[in-house]
Order: C-alpha cells, then structure tokens, then sequence
C-alpha cells in the first residue's frame, strides 16, 4: 500500500535548492512535492502523484508547471553542474557513455520525442523515445549523471507530436561528443571514456582525441587489424602499392598469442572459498583499418559462458587488468537505467511537451545524484561500515513517511 505524502524529505528539499535561482518559490515547491511523490513511490503520472499529496496540487496545476512555465532548462542544468562540482571533489574518473530506450505505447505518439525504433533488445520495431546519457563515476562511491540528449530520427514517417517542426538528426555519436564538451567547458575533469560497440567509430575516437580525452571502447568483432605485409605489393602496373599492410581478423589475429593472463578472484585461505576465474585475457598493441593510431587491444575470453570481447585503449601503457577492471565501471550506467525506469519511473512520465519531456528527464537525473549523494554520505561519514544501496535509501524515506503520516493522524486534529 503507498502511503500519502507527508513532508518533503529534509535530504531532498536542500538538495534541490540549487535550482531556487531559477525558478519562482510556487515552482520550486511543485517540483519538490513531485521529486518526492517520485521517491516515495509514486509513478510519473500527474494524477497519481496529485493524489499522493491528497490532492494538494490539481492534475492541471502538475501539468501546467511541466509544459507551460516560464523556465529556462539550460540554466538549471548549468546550475546542477555547478553543485556537483561543489559537492564532489572529482579528479579523473570515468566518463560512462550510454543510450536507453524509453518505451511508449502506440496510444502515445504525441508524446515530444517517440519515434518508432528497432530495438535491438526485443528485435521489432517499437514507439519509444531514445536517449543518450552521460554518466560520471569515480570508479568507487561517487555517481550522477552529468547530461542527456534526446536522439531524433534523420527519416522516417512523422510524428503527431512534430507538427511541422523540423528537428535537427545528431547521431548518437555526436550527441555523446556535444555532451562530452559541455561537460569539459563546465568544469568537469578530464577522465576515461567507458562505451559500448556502438560507439567505438572512428568519427567517435577522432572526435575523444580532439577533446585530449583517453578512452576504453568495446569493439567489434568484425574489425581487422593491419599487420606488415610478407612481401611488397605492387599494382598493375608494376609500381609499389601505397598499401603495404595485409588484414586480419581480430580472432585469427590472437590466435597466434600463446600467453594469457587469467583474470578473476584469488583462493581465500580463510574462507575456503578456491580461485575463480572469470576471464582469460590476451593482450597486444595493433593498429586497425577502421580508425587511424595506434591502440592497445585486449581479448577477454568468458570461459563459463564462451564468450568473447574486445576492448580496445589509446592508453598503450595500461596492463591487461587494468584494462579490463576500468571498462568494468560501465556497469554503473546500466545501474543508473535500472533505478531510473523502476524506482523513479521514469518510462512513465507521459508528458507530452519538449519542455516538460526535457524536464522529467532532468527531474529524473536529479533525484539519482541525491540518492547517490546520500549514499555517499552515509559512508565517508562513517554512520555506516558498508554503503547503503540506492532501494535501501528510498525505503527508509518510506520509512519515516509512514510514521510522519501515523503521528499526523494521532495528532492532528483538522488533518
């Protein structure tokens, strides 16, 4: 049973004042009572988060203040940039470049940025909204997302929600470059770039060098490495060819290596527990025919599932493990994905306008970055040995909802 809403949690109201220069005192409240109807567990959905205040604020009130006020988004992401570097000391790290769908039915293409698209996770065609993320983790306690960018078709059949309006197409590639700079141009450190096969093109790399960024890509198996010919080849008519290389496949390639690093957890001799070896890693410094430079390459091989990646760096000094623990840290992403879509609801936000779909993504970003701070608190602060997972956090919210909402009950007299 959802309990109603009593108060706004203390840790959720300071850590949105960030946003109080950007809006009027009414709008900064309408965003507070939804943020916590968000938390507590209510869906997206203005109607139920209006009756989780006990109809506090109208549906049409909810509605107006995401699509209709006079805001400005760009300042308020500014603004959250600004508290998150006076938040964390951030040094290095890692940059996690990652895009979601968020799905729609087909009664909702008047929602700002459904298209339909194939998704490569249930193989058909679906009406959804696709998103790229960047993400921000220091490899340990520190989490938050830093920026987002709606994906827009290039062709396609057009959109109810379109009305005439020309969108401008940005691959996801782009959009993750365009995101990247604002976030150096904010502030934000220089860290490693973590992306999955999607990313690793060359107008991606070339664009990580131009931003002096390192990087460690997933790439794909059908890439060929270029290996000094055997003998010089000639063209047709007898002069030296310009391309004095031959192509290999990345697994013929390796299957010359005959050395390998097992990669996995060491016996403990107080537990008992034997070693476990999660992957046999091959590594080797090579240059591809899909992209120019040099790149250290490693080959991580899942002998429990049989399952082969390849990962690739500009780093040509990193060490095999070090390789494959940094890219690791992607998994922080597909967390944040996760908590997004189920504890704060984020695939039911059925908003329709460009501004109020900009909005919910940004309430969305915000929320996980005080969740993620709370977690963090609970643990330099040394209140707790191990830190507190993000659903531990919401349901202790919950928590002292409930019994805010009984002393409410017992207490007092008009409510």
């Amino acid at each position: 049973m959802k309990i109603p809403c009593v108060e706004r949690p203390e840790w959720l109201v300071v850590g949105l004042s960030f946003l109080q220069p950007a809006m009027t005192t009414i709008q900064w409240n309408n965003l507070t009572l939804i943020a916590t109807a968000l938390v507590l567990g209510s869906r997206f959905n203005l109607s139920e988060i209006s009756r989780m205040w006990l109809k506090a604020k109208g549906v049409s009130t909810l509605s107006y203040f995401f699509s209709e006020i006079d805001i400005s988004i760009s300042e308020m992401q500014k603004l959250y940039a600004v508290r998150v570097m006076q938040t964390y000391s951030l040094s290095g790290g890692y940059y996690l470049i990652d895009d979601t769908m968020q799905h729609h039915s087909r009664f909702c293409r008047w929602i700002h940025g459904v298209c339909c698209l194939y998704d490569h996770v249930l193989h058909t065609n679906i009406q959804s909204k696709c998103i790229v993320f960047l993400y921000y983790n220091d490899g340990v306690l520190i989490k938050f997302p830093i920026a987002f960018r709606i994906f827009y078709k290039e062709a396609g059949k057009p959109m109810p929600w379109q009305k005439e309006e020309q969108f401008v197409h940005k691959t996801k590639n782009q959009l993750a470059l365009e995101m990247l700079q604002w976030a150096l141009d904010e502030g934000f450190p220089k860290a490693t770039v973590l992306a999955d096969s999607w990313f690793c093109v060359e107008v991606f790399i070339k664009g990580l060098r131009k931003l002096k960024l390192p990087y460690i890509l997933e790439a794909k198996n059908s890439y060929k490495i270029k290996l000094p010919c055997k003998s010089p080849k000639l063209t047709p008519t007898g002069r030296l060819a310009k391309k004095q290389f031959d192509l290999k496949s990345l697994a013929d390639y390796f299957e010359t290596i005959a050395s390998f690093t097992a990669c996995g957890f060491e016996r403990d001799l107080e537990t008992g527990k034997p070693q476990k070896v999660l992957y046999h890693a091959k590594i080797a410094t090579v240059r591809f025919n899909a992209f120019a430079g040099k790149h250290r390459v490693v080959q991580s091989i899942d002998p429990a599932q049989g399952t082969t990646k390849y990962l690739i760096t500009n780093q040509l000094h990193f060490e095999t493990l070090k390789i494959i623990s940094a890219y690791s840290n992607r998994w922080v992403v597909e967390e944040f994905f996760r908590n997004a879509k189920q504890l704060s609801d984020m695939e039911g936000a059925t908003i329709r306008s460009q501004q109020g779909v900009t909005l919910s993504l940004c309430l969305v970003s915000w929320i996980d970055f005080l969740l993620h701070y709370e977690n963090y608190k609970s643990t330099t602060e040394g209140s707790q040995k191990e830190s507190l997972s993000i659903p531990s956090i919401v349901r202790q919210a919950q928590a002292e909802n409930m019994l805010a909402f009984i002393d409410k009950i017992q207490n007092d007299e008009e409510f």
